[in-house]
């Protein structure tokens, strides 16, 4: 599957890496089944395109001694493209990979939305539209903040980085008229530390830490009496009450933790985790509306 292939709207949410607007129902299930299909046939890409530039790498360093031999032979032509031939067929395998992986989107993030989205659907105003604001991007250098210079520690340097992800805005309106919103922001932490071995050499390593919070809000169509509290883990979630635009919602928040020794974690909250915090918020309403 290619971006040609795909409809005019999940080329354009590819290609720009977001989701926005108020859909329908049907196309908003129709894009995201697209986004999936499309990021599985380019998940597949990646790893097939990784695999062949490890290959062009070993062939790359294999040619520069071979080079080297046929010219010390005398052959500096022929030893010349053999190594002129190596390198660049390492440098093209590196850029096309780089190309694919930079088009894949992030798959746990489209599953927990379609997850989502299917469990609550049932439940929703048939009248009403689904509001999404997503951005598939995830953290990019523009989501970066400044370099932090932390106390060493015992390390030689410890330097930090942290990135700010609210790449999930959703507004649900149910059949009984009040309505759910969902947001989710990601914070992730990027250390590296940098220490010198006894032989006098400095290894340095990075080690990454995701942070998700999750927050589902149900606004009253008008003034209620809230009905109780559902049970909360004090350690990761948070429930509380606020006023907006004169009427009190019920908020609460989740807190997701990974961690990760060599690369970024891919992990996220999943669709099961985000209706179950929207039901319990559901078990707040008065009993008429149940």
């Amino acid at each position: 599957m290619k971006l040609k292939d795909l409809s005019p709207a999940a080329r354009l949410a590819a290609e720009t890496q977001a989701i926005r607007g108020e859909w329908e129902y049907s196309a908003f299930d129709q894009l995201l089944k697209d986004l999936i299909a499309y990021d599985t046939v380019m998940d597949a890409r990646v790893a097939f395109r990784k695999k062949w530039m490890i290959v062009a790498i070993i062939l790359a360093f294999v040619g520069l001694f071979v080079g080297i031999l046929v010219i010390d032979n005398g052959d500096g032509e022929a030893g010349a493209a053999i190594l002129v031939g190596g390198i660049v067929h390492m440098i093209t395998t590196i850029v096309l990979w780089r190309k694919a992986k930079k088009q894949a989107l992030p798959e746990n993030a489209l599953a927990m939305l379609q997850q989502l989205f299917r469990q609550v659907r049932q439940d929703l105003d048939t009248k009403a539209t689904i509001r999404v604001n997503v951005d598939l991007s995830g953290p990019t250098k523009a989501k970066c903040g400044p370099k932090q210079v932390l106390p060493p520690n015992g390390f030689n340097s410890r330097e930090q980085w942290v990135y700010a992800d609210p790449w999930c805005q959703l507004r649900f309106q149910l059949r009984d008229g009040y309505k759910l919103t969902l947001r989710q922001v990601d914070q992730l932490i990027e250390l590296r530390r940098t220490r010198r071995t006894s032989r006098g050499k400095y290894k340095t390593k990075t080690k990454y830490k995701k942070l998700c919070r999750l927050t589902a809000t149900i606004l009253p169509p008008a003034p209620v009496q809230w009905a109780g509290q559902p049970k909360v883990d004090p350690t990761w979630e948070r429930l509380r009450v606020a006023k907006k635009k004169g009427l009190d919602v019920a908020v609460l928040d989740r807190w997701f933790l990974y961690k990760e020794k060599f690369e970024r974690p891919k992990q996220n909250p999943s669709g099961a985790d985000a209706v179950g915090m929207l039901y319990r918020l559901c078990s707040m309403r008065p009993a008429e509306a149940k």
